[in-house]
């Protein structure tokens, strides 16, 4: 895959990601003004844009999208690189990769995106969508907590805190200075391992005993659920080091000098 058709991935999963609102932010009439303009700004058909974009659906329930269609390990490959960016930060790549800038900091930011999309042929590897498995887990979890066959408090609200960042996904606020906090993991076999953040891990390690890993196996057939309490403390996970996209910004010294004087 060359480097206008990686690109044309993240465009194609900004779109089906935040559908009507991303293109209203990136200021397209409609999906075919998205479509027509990206394909001009990167050299390649329209319609190699729509059939990426469709295939993100999948993960995506506010789009219908191919299903049914097994997706491809780039397409994995590309939600996996980009699940975790809010769209302000997406919005800003998808600029710059339609502004078709001559800007050098801006095609080198470009070209070190591309090296982390691997073309397929080279890249051997099982592939896990990890995100679609994970929503399906957190609405058992979230139903079965409701039917209340559980050791925790029933007379407390399950608080969804998945857009909080906070590394984990529900919480109980038993009183002002006690919360139990439970971050869901999905498996689509009755057997798996898990896939646990560096995030998630720090959390744990300072909650201990008020943090509980719900793990859901066989999520898309008969599912069930297992507690496992204060993970830190059972647990002995082995680190892995992967490279994601990852947006931060970098102010010179020069600048920082000049606005100082004055």
């Amino acid at each position: 895959m060359d480097r206008e058709r990686k690109l044309a991935h993240i465009i194609a999963y900004y779109l089906s990601r935040f559908d009507k609102t991303g293109l209203q932010c990136l200021g397209f009439k409609n999906d075919k003004d998205a479509f027509h303009r990206t394909a001009e700004s990167l050299g390649i058909p329209s319609n190699y844009i729509k059939f990426r974009r469709d295939e993100f659906d999948v993960v995506h329930p506010h789009r219908k999208g191919w299903h049914k269609r097994p997706m491809t390990p780039s397409i994995i490959n590309t939600i996996n690189a980009l699940q975790d960016l809010d769209e302000p930060t997406l919005r800003g790549i998808v600029k710059d990769i339609l502004s078709n800038s001559l800007d050098s900091d801006v095609s080198d930011d470009l070209d070190q995106i591309v090296l982390i999309f691997p073309d397929e042929k080279k890249k051997k590897r099982s592939y896990s969508p990890r995100n679609i498995t994970g929503r399906k887990a957190e609405e058992i979890f979230v139903e079965w907590f409701k039917k209340g066959q559980h050791e925790f408090p029933i007379d407390k609200a399950l608080v969804d805190m998945r857009d909080y960042g906070c590394g984990f996904d529900f919480q109980l606020v038993l009183s002002e200075n006690k919360i139990l906090a439970f971050e869901v993991k999905g498996v689509t076999r009755e057997e798996g391992g898990l896939l646990i953040t560096n995030k998630e891990w720090e959390t744990a390690s300072h909650m201990m005993d008020s943090y509980f890993l719900i793990l859901v196996s066989n999520v898309n057939e008969e599912p069930s659920i297992n507690i496992i309490s204060n993970p830190i403390e059972c647990l002995s996970p082995k680190r892995s080091i992967q490279t994601v996209i990852q947006v931060s910004w970098t102010v010179s010294q020069k600048e920082i000098q000049k606005l100082l004087k004055k």
